[in-house]
């Protein structure tokens, strides 16, 4: 399990997100004109981004139900309060592992606070899994609407691969995925590990519904983002924007995922009238809060969790 955290060559790795990260920060700030951007920052509506905020923790709370909900399938094993606080380090992995990975790589942790190993894998697992085909299908309602083909059409060919662990857990190659797995340095108990797919039908559409909230959440706190800049956006334009924002997300060579999503958020807005520079604003600003915020807290708990183990 280490070894998701301590790839080969971390080092260079971590020079060229650094490299990408900053060659993305100098595209971004030819975009931004800085005299608009300190005429705007006086207008920043303070109780928004509150409001914002606590909208924020209610994506989080839904996200950490969910992980419940998935762990607690058969056996109750840990309460809402573990399962904010795993997904908590979950964000705060995700400020230094790419691509999200830290949603999967926060089991690590919670096997050493909470003893269960496989469960605590493939709970993970499967959670971005659901986060995933919700997205995908989210993403094609959106390809269908906005009018882009390719987006529909890429959109549910993944809704479609991503819902086959899903449906069908027993039809995957698991001992292809325990090969890969050791390949990985993990060993796991494939019983145990498969077991945790095979959710009761209820409670996968439970946790299906869930993912939709989560997505519909975290669109209702960018709307309330940008409306705490001056910047006139609809809720609705905002939720089919979001699966191409989160998609942006999963670039891997960067930190915290900078760089695509400001791009994705300044086509998009240029789309309905409104300038690069809020658009950048707002989408660094949501950045902030949505993943620095909840990260730092998340170290709280590794640090705590490094103590126990």
């Amino acid at each position: 399990m280490q070894r998701l955290l301590r790839v080969p060559e971390l080092r260079r790795q971590q020079l060229l997100r650094a490299l990408v990260f900053g060659i993305f920060l100098l595209v971004l700030s030819r975009f931004i004109e800085w005299q608009r951007l300190k005429e705007a920052f006086p207008q920043i509506q303070p109780e928004v981004l509150l409001l914002a905020m606590l909208s924020y923790c209610l994506t989080i709370a839904i996200r950490s139900y969910r992980l419940q909900l998935i762990l607690n399938g058969r056996t109750q094993r840990i309460s809402m309060k573990d399962a904010s606080a795993i997904t908590l380090i979950g964000f705060a992995l995700n400020l230094f592992i790419p691509a999200t990975l830290g949603d999967i790589a926060r089991s690590y942790y919670g096997y050493k606070i909470y003893g269960i190993r496989e469960e605590m894998f493939s709970s993970s697992l499967l959670d971005k899994i659901f986060a995933l085909c919700s997205l995908f299908l989210i993403g094609t309602l959106s390809g269908f609407i906005m009018g882009s083909a390719g987006l529909a059409v890429t959109s549910l060919f993944c809704a479609i691969f991503s819902g086959i662990p899903l449906l069908f857990p027993t039809l995957l190659p698991w001992s292809m995925v325990n090969t890969l797995l050791a390949w990985l340095n993990i060993s796991l108990d494939q019983e145990k590990f498969l077991e945790t797919f095979q959710l009761s039908t209820c409670r996968k559409v439970v946790v299906m519904g869930l993912s939709f909230a989560v997505w519909l959440s975290a669109s209702l706190f960018f709307y309330l983002v940008s409306r705490a800049f001056p910047v006139k956006v609809s809720l609705a334009y905002i939720i089919l924007m979001m699966p191409t924002m989160t998609i942006a997300r999963l670039f891997p060579f960067t930190i915290n995922a900078v760089g695509p999503p400001e791009v994705a958020t300044t086509y998009f807005f240029h789309m309905i009238g409104i300038d690069s520079t809020m658009a950048i604003a707002v989408s660094l600003s949501a950045n902030l809060l949505s993943s620095v915020v909840p990260g730092i807290l998340g170290c709280l708990f590794i640090i705590f969790a490094r103590r126990k183990a």
